[in-house]
């Protein structure tokens, strides 16, 4: 078997990952702080749910929508004796740790015999910190009119961002680790169960969440191993292995946009086409300004090798920009815009796998030419979201 993803490879205490998580956090606390101030924000709208919620009724943790994964947390936390307000601000801080701390795994993973580690504890600080890039005459608020790979404002999204973080090299390993099997064992050659099993799990678990990462990346999932199992099909027993082990999550997903969408719930909303000019040069707008950065890289990068994660990542980015492309909502659900959240939480993805690529062959001190654009790019994204924290903390704005 290959390690395990998210390995570690530098088994010393690194001092300066956790104060730049502790800090980082605490800088979270307070911007979540500041937004449950705001009765409109999307925290104090699901923090209101969450008071709602008792064990008592079950479908109280489903009533206002089919991701209870946050708001049972939060339960849980006043059940400690907290205050709602607190127990939203905890929970949302504690999963925007845990995300810092993958962001920091996945960069060491692929950075650690190349740069220091307080360099990769600095990026990763930056990646958690970047927004889309703001254009004074377009979006001078920057969130509104172009979105974010990093949404302070929606507690539900940033728990979803966790998931994703730890699904996306776990499905990378499992290809990688068969493969390695295949070479060694030949053809007939399955993972052991545990491991796909435990696959279907965290899958199913990202779902509770929120099912915004998993609409992009199941169908993403679905056409990579399709192709691969096009390309070796003697190998079907490993390709049904999978498909055993994750049709409980596609299940579920579909049950949760049927109740999303009106079928289950009829006063929700309906799924819609949505395909127009004006929506092209919309979404292109919006994915040029979330990815300039990652984009860049990707064409900067392109003479390097091509793992697993990498290429999952852009499959997943590229459904989730023709999902929010061509599929909206109307009715209550009009506003939720589930399908940019898509997008912009597989933009975070990319953002994490584009700046390892980046780092491993860019150099700061002495720049190539062609790796300068990406170091303005990297500066513009990072002083827009320093700019966007600010203007949360400042304006008391929602978003």
């Amino acid at each position: 078997m290959l390690p395990f993803p998210l390995k570690n490879p530098d088994k010393r205490f690194n001092i300066g990952k956790w104060l730049m998580i502790i800090g980082m956090s605490l800088l979270s606390m307070v911007i979540f702080l500041r937004l449950l101030m705001q009765p409109s924000s999307d925290i104090s709208i699901h923090t209101a749910w969450a008071g709602e919620c008792t064990f008592a009724d079950l479908t109280t943790f489903v009533r206002h929508g089919a991701h209870p994964m946050w708001h049972l947390l939060v339960h849980l936390v006043t059940l400690l004796g907290a205050e709602l307000w607190l127990a939203s601000a905890l929970v949302t801080t504690l999963c925007k740790a845990v995300e810092l701390w993958l962001i920091h795994r996945i960069l060491t993973v692929m950075l650690h015999d190349k740069l220091s580690r307080g360099a990769i504890t600095g990026y990763t600080a930056a990646c958690a910190a970047v927004s889309c890039l703001c254009v004074p005459f377009y979006n001078p608020t920057v969130y509104l009119g172009a979105g974010s790979p990093n949404t302070w404002h929606s507690c539900t999204q940033l728990i979803a961002l966790c998931w994703m973080l730890l699904c996306v090299p776990y499905v990378a390993w499992c290809w990688d680790s068969f493969t390695h099997r295949v070479l060694r064992g030949g053809q007939d050659t399955i993972l052991p169960w545990k491991y796909p099993i435990l696959l279907g799990c965290i899958l199913f678990l990202s779902l509770l969440a929120k099912p915004t990462f998993m609409q992009a990346f199941l169908p993403a999932c679905c056409l990579y191993f399709l192709w691969q199992w096009i390309r070796h099909p003697k190998n079907s027993r490993y390709f049904c292995q999978i498909i055993v082990c994750v049709l409980p999550s596609v299940i579920f997903m579909i049950f949760q946009y049927l109740y999303y969408f009106g079928i289950i719930v009829p006063w929700q909303a309906d799924m819609v086409l949505e395909v127009s000019g004006g929506k092209f040069w919309t979404v292109l707008v919006r994915v040029v300004l979330i990815m300039a950065f990652p984009l860049y890289a990707i064409f900067a990068c392109r003479k390097q090798k091509a793992d697993t994660t990498y290429v999952l990542t852009v499959l997943f980015n590229a459904v989730a920009i023709v999902e929010f492309l061509i599929l909206g909502e109307n009715g209550r659900r009009a506003s939720d815009g589930n399908f940019g959240w898509g997008m912009m939480g597989a933009s975070l993805m990319l953002w994490v796998v584009c700046l390892g690529r980046f780092l491993r062959e860019a150099k700061l001190r002495k720049p190539e030419k062609r790796h300068i654009p990406g170091w303005i790019l990297l500066g513009w994204h990072l002083l827009s979201g320093i700019y966007y924290i600010i203007y949360l903390l400042y304006t008391g704005a929602a978003l």
